[in-house]
């Protein structure tokens, strides 16, 4: 509920270097699409960043793509490591497509360079198991799987109904909706101060994207048709203002998967965490099984998939699934299957092109929603021509995670805008942070920073100028991603 804001108590190969260097130093083992995507975000950031790429190709190539250093050679090599600067490094993330090389390397690094903290991409279910446990392993600080990392996000998507327009900010019990303004809508051709003045509920604009250009709005600020506005406030707040969202889902009967691989065992396991689960073999999940399948409507679950072995394997784990036995690229699937009479069609196979494809002909032959899961940019500048209900792309999913840990203050990233330029991070406040208890307007902030809510013992506030900060405060800001190492100076570690 929103309330009053609070008012009281190897060989080199560089790339030219325009910007002045931050303290923070990260090392990155593979130059891929995942290291070179954490790479590009991280000197987005104003980070000093080196790359070890054992491939000269590709270490040519990716030192004239990208402002920052290169070393040619191998990660698991102590020359190598030396020449990379890795002893005066903060972070050291390996992410290769070898599991063992990245392991290793960390490990080497931990025994060489004590100070040094460590993350490793590792694909093999087993280490997914030890996601959040706070645990070293092998010497390793951080192993991010891209599974579990990829099947946690689809389950956020599909407890949130679904919807590209709705992001759940959980904490703050607000939401981020995007808008699309169409002659129809109330406010179009009025300025957001007007809109202010006349409906007294409490919102936030944060951001407007018209015709390709994301726009931070002032008060004079008119909307116009076709505008993608992005607008922050307690759901009941904003169903007033604009009606219920009708992009949601709440109740499912049916959940179509395509594809059997170790995401879909993670998901299916995400899912039955959150009670919703595949699974009542066991006294435990019967114990969990009523009020979270009524929760969502019962919905029946089908997994599909052209391999029998592999569809027996998952029919033990959850019996309660309904395995399907048929090849992924027949161009029948949809119409012998009746996947256009499902509420949603997860596409989680391990070719892009056929989730994508899937994905539209589900749409196409009826499907409520579809979802499409992609391991890289190839179709990115055709999927928004497509017009797919959900593209969910590994290797972005997989840099947030990473980023969430790399970053110097307590920030986590909530939603990236399009066009990649500006996020909602969240941060916690800390003890360090010099203006506690001052008010915002009489704070000094750096221009580019936007708060957008607080959260002050347990209630969330849209501030104003009198609004102030505590420690322990969970702070919403919208944020131009090449601030953020200023975010960490004001904020702290």
């Amino acid at each position: 509920m929103l309330g009053a804001p609070p008012s009281g108590p190897c060989h080199c190969q560089k790339g030219t270097r325009s910007h002045i260097l931050l303290p923070m130093k990260i090392v990155i083992l593979g130059a891929g699409l995942l290291g070179s995507l954490i790479a590009s975000e991280l000197i987005a950031e104003n980070k000093d960043v080196v790359i070890i790429e054992k491939n000269s190709n590709t270490a040519r190539s990716i030192a004239n793509e990208l402002d920052c250093i290169v070393e040619e050679g191998d990660g698991e090599n102590i020359d190598t490591l030396r020449v990379a600067g890795v002893a005066e490094a903060d972070w050291f993330i390996a992410c290769t497509g070898s599991d063992e090389t990245n392991i290793v390397s960390c490990g080497f690094v931990a025994e060489n360079f004590k100070n040094v903290k460590t993350i490793a991409r590792a694909r093999n279910p087993y280490f997914a198991s030890f996601k959040n446990t706070g645990k070293k392993i092998l010497g390793v600080d951080y192993i991010i799987n891209p599974e579990a990392e990829t099947a946690e996000s689809i389950a956020r998507i599909i407890f949130r109904g679904l919807s590209s327009e709705i992001i759940d900010v959980k904490e703050a019990g607000i939401q981020l909706r995007r808008i699309l303004c169409k002659k129809e809508t109330r406010f179009i051709h009025e300025s957001l101060a007007d809109i202010r003045a006349r409906i007294g509920q409490d919102f936030m604009v944060p951001a407007v994207l018209r015709k390709e250009e994301l726009i931070v709005p002032g008060g004079d600020f008119v909307f116009e048709e076709e505008d993608a506005a992005y607008i922050l406030g307690e759901p009941s707040s904003l169903d007033k203002l604009f009606g219920p969202c009708k992009d949601t889902l709440r109740k499912f009967s049916s959940i179509v998967i395509l594809g059997a691989g170790t995401l879909t065992t993670l998901l299916l396991k995400e899912l039955g965490m959150r009670q919703i689960s595949a699974s009542s073999s066991s006294q435990r999940d019967k114990g969990n099984n009523k009020s979270a399948l009524s929760l969502l409507g019962n919905p029946k679950i089908k997994v599909i998939y052209g391999d029998r072995e592999t569809l027996k394997t998952l029919s033990a784990t959850f019996p309660d699934i309904e395995a399907i036995n048929h090849r992924m690229s027949d161009e029948y699937l949809i119409k012998e299957e009746n996947i256009g009479s499902a509420d949603i069609v997860l596409c989680l196979t391990s070719e892009q092109s056929i989730n994508i494809l899937s994905a539209l002909l589900a749409q196409e032959a009826g499907a409520r929603r579809s979802l499409a899961l992609i391991t890289n940019d190839l179709y990115s500048p055709l999927l928004y021509l497509l017009d797919i209900n959900i593209v969910v792309n590994e290797k972005t999913v997989m840099s947030g995670a990473i980023l969430d840990k790399v970053r110097k203050a307590k920030i986590r990233r909530l939603y990236s805008f399009p066009g990649n330029e500006y996020e909602l991070i969240e941060i916690q406040i800390t003890s360090s942070f010099e203006q506690l208890g001052v008010e915002i307007r009489n704070m000094n902030l750096p221009k580019g920073f936007l708060i957008a809510f607080v959260i002050h013992g347990g209630k969330t506030y849209i501030p104003t100028g009198s609004t102030k900060m505590f420690e322990n405060d969970l702070v919403g800001l919208i944020i131009k991603k090449e601030h953020i190492g200023r975010l960490e100076s004001v904020f702290g570690a």
